[in-house]
C-alpha cells in the first residue's frame, strides 16, 4: 500500500512539473545612459530562476554573449552605437544573421515544434523619439510606427498571443531624443521544452549520420 501511495505522488509530481511552464522574459532598455538587455529564465512556479544582463551589440556582432550559472549576474559591456562606429561592424552582424537563419533552416522541424508550443503572454514596447525637427520628427515616428506593427504582426504569426501588444510612441519635439522600452515574456510547457529538445538530438544524429555516410562514399 504504502509502495503504491509512493509511486502515485511520483506520477503526480511528474505530471505537475511536465505541465508547468518555463517563462523566458526578455527586457531591453535604452537610455541616454546606455543600453540595458536582460533576459530572465524562470520555471516551477518561480522556484528556479536564472537572470543574465547582456550587451545587445556584442551579442549582435561577435554573438559571444551567453547565459551565466543561476543566479549570478555578468556585468554588461559598455558601448554605444555612435562608440562602435555606425557601419564598422555591419557586415559581421549581418553574416551572424545569415549564420543564424541557416541554423533555423537547418532545425526547421524543431523551429516549427516551438512555434505551435511557445505563447508570448504579453508585449510591451514604448519609445520616445525626437529628432530636433518637428517635420523629421512626424516622419521618423511614422516610419518607427511601421516598423513596430510589421514586428508585432510577425510575432502573431510565429507564436499564440495572449493579449494584443502594447504599443506606444511619444514625440519629443523639443530636443532629439531617443529612449526605449521593450518588454516581452515567452512561455513554454517543460514537457513540450523537452520534446523539443528530443526532437533537436534526433535533428543532430540524422544529420551526422548522413555526413559520415557522404564521408564514407
Amino acid at each position: 500500500m504504502g509502495m503504491g501511495w509512493a509511486v502515485l505522488t511520483i506520477l503526480f509530481l511528474l505530471i505537475v512539473v511536465l505541465i508547468s511552464r518555463i517563462n523566458i522574459r526578455v527586457t531591453y532598455y535604452r537610455t541616454v545612459k546606455g543600453d540595458e538587455f536582460l533576459i530572465t529564465v524562470s520555471a516551477l512556479y518561480g522556484l528556479v530562476k536564472m537572470k543574465n544582463e547582456l550587451n545587445l551589440l556584442e551579442l549582435l556582432i561577435n554573438g559571444t554573449a551567453g547565459l551565466n550559472k543561476i543566479g549570478e549576474t555578468r556585468p554588461a559591456a559598455k558601448g554605444t552605437i555612435k562608440e562602435l562606429g555606425y557601419f564598422k561592424y555591419a557586415e559581421k552582424a549581418l553574416n551572424n544573421y545569415r549564420k543564424y537563419s541557416a541554423k533555423a533552416k537547418r532545425y526547421k522541424n524543431v523551429v516549427k515544434y516551438l512555434k505551435r508550443k511557445v505563447c508570448i503572454k504579453s508585449l510591451k514596447w514604448h519609445t520616445v523619439l525626437g529628432t530636433g525637427d518637428a517635420a523629421v520628427t512626424g516622419i521618423a515616428i511614422g516610419f518607427l510606427w511601421n516598423i513596430k506593427t510589421i514586428v508585432a504582426t510577425l510575432l502573431g504569426i510565429g507564436f499564440k498571443l495572449k493579449e494584443l501588444p502594447d504599443l506606444g510612441i511619444s514625440p519629443c519635439f523639443a530636443e532629439p531624443a531617443f529612449t526605449t522600452n521593450f518588454d516581452c515574456i515567452l512561455s513554454i510547457r517543460i514537457g513540450h521544452a523537452i520534446t523539443a529538445a528530443m526532437l533537436y538530438l534526433l535533428t543532430v544524429k540524422k544529420k551526422d549520420g548522413d555526413a559520415v555516410e557522404r564521408a564514407s562514399d
